[in-house]
């Protein structure tokens, strides 16, 4: 299989940016942005499984909450209250 060599232009007056001369696509060469970015993508990751989680959680809360006042509004021998 034959290797592509990718050859990458500075983009003017920008000294993080190049150009792909092959598909003319613009890519940063900035790693601290980069590092970054995944840091922020995996912290926005676990808060979003941390609310999933209290959303489970409430919804179950919630469900017992009704079984209770369920059973709340009913008699010793089951019949609901009016």
């Amino acid at each position: 299989m034959a290797t592509v060599k990718t050859r990458y232009i500075q983009v003017e007056g920008h000294s993080n940016l190049l150009r792909d001369e092959s598909s003319t696509a613009i890519v940063s060469n900035d790693m601290s942005s980069y590092e970054l970015h995944k840091k922020r993508r995996e912290t926005f990751k676990v808060q979003k499984n941390e609310i999933n989680t209290l959303k489970e959680e409430v919804n179950i809360i919630n469900d017992k909450v009704n079984k209770i006042l369920e059973l709340l509004s009913k008699d010793k021998d089951g019949n609901i209250w009016q």
